[in-house]
């Protein structure tokens, strides 16, 4: 007689995007996500598909990420991690899997986001393809002053990436600042919801209103609304990662949340 029960798991990972084509399942293409439901359908001798907490784009990585599956099995966490992480390539490491109740969605019941993106300013032999090399003088003033003008912010359609299938352009942003440490520099942003191509966007407009590129009344226009084209380029997906998730129920005792 076979078990009809459905037992939801969650696990929290990270991986170097660098080989995939983003997390989200594409036909043809190597994905996170992909690899991750044959890995599982391979352990579990079951047709898994897991969801994860939203989408990464091309190159981009993700340092702390939660998912969620379903399995007509229990399973000992324990195990399927060690098996998984043999299983797998070396870009994806899963930290932890835990059983979870049933209403627990990893995309669904997510409050905030939160990713990081790091430029270097000098030219250095290692960790390139995590960090966006740009040599150009910058007005370090005015990119804390564009982070901090974030915070205000409600309407992000100037920074979705065009022919995005999002209606609702409006993002709560929780926390938004530059720290500088030598010749690096890191942005760190928190909200609620994040649009298609977003944290690159503001990345690139930012970047150009600190070299000259543009005005900061150009920036703040784009702050109220807009189209695409006419903000700044995007940065490179390397230097992105996504760095936690918040849930208002934590399933792993706030592990799952980005450090800053």
């Amino acid at each position: 007689m076979q078990n009809s029960q459905s037992y939801r798991y969650a696990m929290r990972l990270a991986f170097h995007g660098s080989p995939f084509s983003g997390w989200q399942f594409q036909p043809e293409q190597k994905t996170v996500q992909g690899e991750l439901n044959i890995a599982l359908k391979s352990l579990l001798r079951e047709d898994v598909k897991i969801v994860g907490a939203g989408r990464t784009d091309t190159g981009v990585h993700a340092l702390n990420y939660v998912a969620h599956f379903d399995s007509s099995k229990i399973i000992d966490p324990v195990e399927i991690v060690s098996r998984l992480n043999r299983f797998l390539s070396n870009k994806i490491s899963i930290y932890e899997i835990i059983k979870v109740n049933s209403t627990f969605h990893a995309r669904f019941s997510a409050v905030s986001r939160a990713y990081s993106y790091s430029i270097r300013h000098r030219k250095f032999a290692f960790g390139n393809d995590m960090i966006w090399d740009y040599r150009r003088d910058m007005d370090y003033s005015l990119l804390h002053k564009c982070a901090a003008s974030l915070l205000k912010a409600k309407d992000f359609s100037a920074f979705a990436r065009s022919g995005s299938d999002n209606t609702n352009m409006i993002c709560q942003i929780r926390h938004a600042t530059w720290v500088q440490q030598d010749d690096n520099l890191t942005f760190q942003i928190k909200a609620n919801r994040f649009l298609r191509n977003m944290v690159r966007s503001l990345v690139g407009t930012m970047v150009e209103t600190a070299n000259g590129h543009r005005n900061f009344s150009d920036w703040e226009s784009l702050l109220l609304g807009g189209e695409r084209a006419e903000s700044g380029n995007s940065a490179p997906a390397n230097g992105l990662i996504f760095m936690g998730v918040s849930y208002p129920k934590s399933p792993f005792n706030e592990r799952e949340v980005a450090k800053y």
